[in-house]
């Protein structure tokens, strides 16, 4: 039977990370709890929108970035991992790939339903990996899903275990280099409320085998959807699949092709043949001169 955890609030994710991290080693299990996270009622401060809009370069309009969405559901899915009855540590876990579906355009005045659950346990090559699956309604209508798919390193479950994948390398072009300041895991942390250590102080990043700081993913996945968001139609599916950290500070290139229905993405290092992100927008219906290509 499904229990489920009724938000009233949107929880403060500085405690809950807390929490996740003491109980950690206390998790052993090897099957995924039964539970969905809800939170009805939400609606958007405008301030932290336009903030949002403002680090990730999206226009600050009344409309809601796909990538915006993410960030109100983001708190619900670390009550999941959090609670008691999940199996794995939360802390060291690694966002994989991200792919988000809109429906359409969400007004910022509109009132929202969340709700987050977590499905598909599977074996990874280096360890296990689960699909985090949020939607937002308004009222009764679909109007936005995402799945998150998130490795837990080191931990064991039944099945077969993949090899790793041998992908072809994505395509090169000139692209648009992109400097990254030293304070922006502080920054998105500010408007995303992730406060993952690892991104924003470097001593956090250190014990966990990184240089320096890192970027949040969903930063990286929000700027390369903002850089080509105007081209795009009501609705849309974007993936993104996350493959080398992108230290900070530094600078990297961003290139996006035209494909059959969208685009292709890649984030790559400015200088070095390091690929930090490959994702694709996927359309439903393309215009009569067909997408734009940026390089």
């Amino acid at each position: 039977m499904t229990r489920t955890i009724e938000l009233d609030a949107t929880p403060t994710l500085g405690p809950v990370l807390a929490k996740a991290a003491a109980t950690g080693f206390a998790r052993k299990g090897r099957t995924l709890p039964d539970v969905r996270v809800v939170q009805r009622g939400v609606k958007v401060d405008q301030g932290a929108l336009a903030a949002y809009d403002q680090v990730c370069g999206f226009p600050v309009t009344h409309l809601l970035p796909a990538t915006y969405l993410h960030v109100l559901v983001f708190p619900l899915q670390v009550t999941l991992m959090a609670d008691k009855e999940f199996p794995f540590p939360l802390m060291g876990s690694v966002h994989l790939s991200n792919t988000i579906t809109q429906h359409r355009r969400v007004g910022a005045l509109e009132v929202l339903e969340l709700e987050v659950g977590i499905e598909n346990l599977r074996p990874h090559f280096r360890g296990a990996q689960a699909d985090l699956v949020s939607t937002i309604k308004v009222g009764d209508e679909v109007v936005w899903a995402e799945t998150s798919t998130y490795l837990f390193r080191g931990q064991k479950v039944p099945g077969e275990v993949p090899s790793k994948s041998d992908e072809p390398e994505p395509a090169d072009g000139a692209g648009v280099t992109w400097a990254l300041t030293a304070d922006l895991g502080r920054r998105y942390a500010a408007v995303s409320g992730d406060v993952n250590p690892i991104h924003m102080h470097p001593l956090a990043a250190k014990a966990l085998g990184f240089p320096t700081t890192i970027v949040h993913g969903m930063w990286s996945k929000s700027k390369m959807l903002a850089a080509v968001e105007n081209r795009l139609p009501e609705k849309y599916t974007v993936s993104v699949e996350f493959k080398k950290p992108v230290l900070i500070p530094g600078k990297v290139r961003f290139i996006a092709d035209e494909a059959e229905n969208g685009w292709d993405l890649v984030l790559r290092a400015a200088r070095k043949d390091t690929v930090h992100a490959v994702g694709s927008v996927v359309v439903e219906h393309i215009g009569e001169h067909g997408p734009d290509s940026i390089s």
